[in-house]
């Protein structure tokens, strides 16, 4: 995504030429710049695949659900932001049809998968990537958030079935399995990451 790169680098420019931000920290800005623009156009992208398939609503759910505890409990992550971006969208197809997929499932294979996928972010979050290492503070900070959204999202998950919504269900429940994946997946050496 070099144009990101080169968007990112012109704001820098002009904030540092008008005296907004300081030159020494001209870089740290650029890279926090165009993480803001790939965060932004990510979300935009999930928010028109919502709507061009119309699931938006599942959509919306999945990324409240799988934002809020993937960014404490780290995981397996790409090396490069166009093989993010395309995993990304491609994960989408998970929370838009996982509940017509698991419509003749029995009840007790959607709850054993749930509980393996709980068990698996209380034992390993966080796994921390080669971009975030953690020393053992912000691994017991980010082990005791981590452990209490994923305790938060059970309990609403649980709500959503009782409530018989489950298109919403099934797209907090898909997050929750995919958290469990990528921080298996997180344990795994980096180089085979895209």
């Amino acid at each position: 995504m070099k144009v990101t790169a080169a968007v990112a680098e012109k704001i820098t420019v002009i904030l540092a030429g008008r005296g907004i931000i300081p030159e020494e920290d001209a870089g740290l800005y650029r890279y926090g710049i165009e993480n803001g623009m790939a965060v932004a156009g990510n979300l935009l992208a999930s928010l028109l695949f919502g709507l061009v398939t119309g699931r938006l609503g599942n959509i919306l759910v999945f990324l409240f659900f799988y934002g809020s505890l993937r960014s404490f409990s780290g995981g397996m992550h790409c090396k490069s932001r166009t093989g993010c971006f395309t995993a990304s969208i491609l994960v989408l197809f998970i929370p838009a049809y996982l509940c017509d997929w698991a419509a003749g499932l029995p009840l007790s294979a959607v709850i054993t998968g749930g509980l393996a996928a709980m068990v698996v972010i209380l034992a390993l979050s966080p796994v921390e990537s080669a971009n975030k290492p953690l020393d053992d503070e912000d691994f017991a900070y980010y082990r005791r958030i981590s452990r209490c959204i994923a305790g938060w999202q059970a309990c609403t998950l649980v709500t959503l079935y009782c409530l018989d919504r489950l298109d919403y269900f099934y797209a907090g429940y898909s997050s929750l399995i995919l958290v469990a994946v990528f921080l298996i997946a997180g344990k795994i050496p980096a180089k085979y990451y895209t």
